[in-house]
C-alpha cells in the first residue's frame, strides 16, 4: 500500500529509461500497424543526440545529489541564457531588445518562485556537474529542432529514432546511478499491483509528454520552449494551491506575476514584423473611419 510519500519509486534514471522504451514501442507499433516506414536518422547524428540527451539526464540527477536544491534550481535557470547564446552564435539568431528584456523577467520571476536558498555548490565537482547539465540540456533541445529540419523528420519520427537507443543505454546505467542517488537498488523495490499500475500510467503519460516536447521544439525555438515551459512551474504551484491546499506566499505570487508578464512580452517580441505593421495599419484605418 502507498503511504503519505506515495509508492516511493525513487529511481529517476531507470524510470526515464522505461519512459523512452514505452515511447519507442508505442510509436513503432503504431507505425507498423499503419504500414508506414519511418525515415532513419544517420548513425552519427543518432549517437550525438543520444549521448547529449543521456548526459543531460544523468548530469541533472547528479547535480541534484551533489548540490543544494537552490543551486540546482539556479543552474536549471541558466539553461535559458545558454540556449540564447548558442542560438545567436551557431544559428545566427538575433534577439530584439524586447525579447532579451522579457527573458530576463522570466528568469527573475521563476527564480523568485523556485529558488529556496542561495548556497553554493557542494564542491568543485558539483559545480562542474551543474555546468555540464546546463550545456547538455540546452544542446539536446537545440538538436531536437535542428535535426528535424536537417533531415526532414516529423516529431514522432525523430522520437522513434532516438527513444530506443536512449531507453536501452539509460536502462544499462540507470540502476547504478540511481543506487548512488537514492541509496538503494531498483531490484530491491517492493512491487505491488497498485505501484505497477501507477508506473504504467506514468509511462503512458510520458509518451504524450515526449511527443509534445519534440513537436514544440520542432515548431518553435529552444529559447521559446524554455521560456514558455516555465509556465508549467506556475501552473503546478497554482494547482497545488487550488486543489491540494498548498500555501503560496506573497513573494511567490509576485514572482509568478513577473514570470507570466515576461512570457507575454516574449510572445509579443516574437510576432512577425509584418503582423505588427498590419495591426498598426488596422488601428490607423479604424481611427480614420471613426
Amino acid at each position: 500500500m502507498a503511504d503519505n510519500n506515495g509508492y516511493r519509486f525513487r529511481f529517476a534514471t531507470t524510470m526515464t529509461a522505461l519512459h523512452y522504451l514505452a515511447s519507442a514501442l508505442s510509436i513503432g507499433g503504431a507505425e507498423l500497424a499503419a504500414g508506414r516506414t519511418i525515415l532513419h536518422l544517420p548513425l552519427r547524428d543518432l549517437l550525438i543526440f543520444t549521448a547529449t540527451a543521456n548526459l543531460s539526464i544523468a548530469s541533472l540527477n547528479l547535480s541534484l545529489m551533489l548540490n543544494s536544491v537552490g543551486f540546482y534550481q539556479v543552474a536549471k535557470l541558466l539553461i535559458i541564457p545558454f540556449v540564447c547564446l548558442v542560438e545567436n552564435l551557431w544559428l545566427k539568431r538575433v534577439f530584439s531588445s524586447l525579447a532579451i528584456f522579457s527573458i530576463i523577467l522570466v528568469v527573475i520571476g521563476v527564480a523568485i518562485v523556485t529558488v529556496t536558498d542561495l548556497s553554493g555548490g557542494g564542491s568543485l565537482l558539483g559545480v562542474g556537474i551543474a555546468a555540464l547539465s546546463v550545456a547538455s540540456s540546452g544542446m539536446q533541445q537545440i538538436f531536437v529542432r535542428t535535426m528535424q529540419q536537417q533531415h526532414g523528420l516529423a516529431a514522432h519520427e525523430l522520437l522513434a529514432n532516438t527513444a530506443p537507443l536512449q531507453g536501452v543505454t539509460l536502462l544499462a546505467v540507470g540502476p547504478f546511478l540511481d543506487r548512488h542517488v537514492s541509496g538503494s537498488w531498483v531490484s530491491d523495490y517492493s512491487w505491488t499491483p497498485p505501484a505497477a499500475t501507477v508506473l504504467f500510467l506514468s509511462c503512458a503519460c510520458a509518451i504524450l509528454v515526449n511527443l509534445s516536447q519534440f513537436a514544440c521544439l520542432g515548431r518553435f525555438s529552444a529559447v521559446s520552449f524554455q521560456v514558455l515551459g516555465h509556465m508549467k512551474t506556475v501552473c503546478v504551484l497554482l494547482g497545488g494551491w487550488l486543489f491540494m491546499g498548498d500555501h503560496i506566499t506573497p513573494k511567490q505570487l509576485a514572482g509568478m506575476a513577473l514570470a507570466v508578464s515576461g512570457m507575454m512580452l516574449y510572445g509579443l517580441s516574437t510576432l512577425p514584423k509584418s503582423e505588427g505593421r498590419k495591426t498598426k495599419l488596422n488601428t490607423t484605418n479604424k481611427t480614420k473611419q471613426g
